[in-house]
């Protein structure tokens, strides 16, 4: 078995030398998007928005936010496309109750005694519910969220065999479970889905930010979707895997 270690570690770091070959100009995109965020949100630490209150309360969630964008894509960067929205996904959790914090601030007083009032903690922070009023499109991110749950956080049928290869020989059947993304244009519609997403996220919480401190600040950067949009059709055209993850999972439109 300390083999089989050796060897998969040896994969992940040739796999993340190619990826920093070959998407380049995705790598610095997420950088890019990473300081936008950083910088946007630092404020809260230190100022007060316009009704007079202190957000500081919500660093914690943008800490969490950064930090599982930075575990997601560290996975696609090893072609683990798979593993990038299980990290993932307590990040964009905690972008969503953020939203519900600032829909109510008693909200944070039901998340707090989530394990004495377990029932009004699920009914206030599990599916549907944790849609916000205040956070542009969290009714989307929500259904990203309930799609990474159903295909990235539970051995049901689509994630047991996903990554099953089984190979009938004459005498003898081989089960292989591959630990890599071993189709290129899946692992791209991943990143494409990973980047599109991760940008939509950011500016929403632009626009909830222009709200909370009554600004116009807009976001200068161009769409991902725009920039890559004639990449992310012809791969669509070319997989319907590809185009299913980039629909479900980025909010890519075709």
């Amino acid at each position: 078995m300390f083999e089989t270690f050796l060897e998969y570690s040896g994969y992940w770091f040739r796999n993340n030398q190619a990826f920093l070959l070959n998407f380049e100009k995705d790598f610095r995109v997420f950088c890019f998007l990473l300081d936008v965020f950083r910088s946007r949100w630092a404020r809260i630490g230190k100022e007060i928005d316009s009704h007079n209150r202190s957000l500081v309360g919500l660093l914690p969630f943008l800490q969490l936010f950064l930090r599982h964008s930075i575990f997601g894509f560290q996975h696609l960067g090893s072609f683990q496309g798979f593993l990038s929205w299980l990290n993932f996904r307590p990040g964009l959790e905690s972008f969503l109750i953020l939203g519900k914090f600032i829909d109510e601030p008693a909200n944070a007083e039901i998340w707090k005694n989530r394990e004495k009032d377990w029932r009004t903690y699920t009914s206030t922070f599990s599916g549907k519910p944790l849609i916000s009023r205040s956070m542009p499109r969290s009714s989307d991110f929500q259904n990203v969220l309930s799609k990474i749950n159903d295909g990235f956080m539970h051995p049901n049928p689509e994630f047991t065999f996903r990554d099953v290869t089984i190979y009938d020989q004459e005498h003898e059947v081989l089960l292989a479970t591959e630990y890599f993304d071993l189709n290129p244009e899946v692992h791209e519609a991943h990143l494409l889905a990973y980047l599109n997403l991760t940008q939509n996220v950011i500016l929403s919480s632009n626009q909830l930010l222009n709200t909370l401190f009554n600004e116009q600040l807009t976001y200068v950067s161009k769409p991902y979707s725009e920039i890559n949009g004639s990449r992310a059709a012809s791969l669509a055209n070319k997989n319907p895997d590809a185009k299913k993850i980039m629909e479900e999972l980025g909010l890519w439109r075709f």
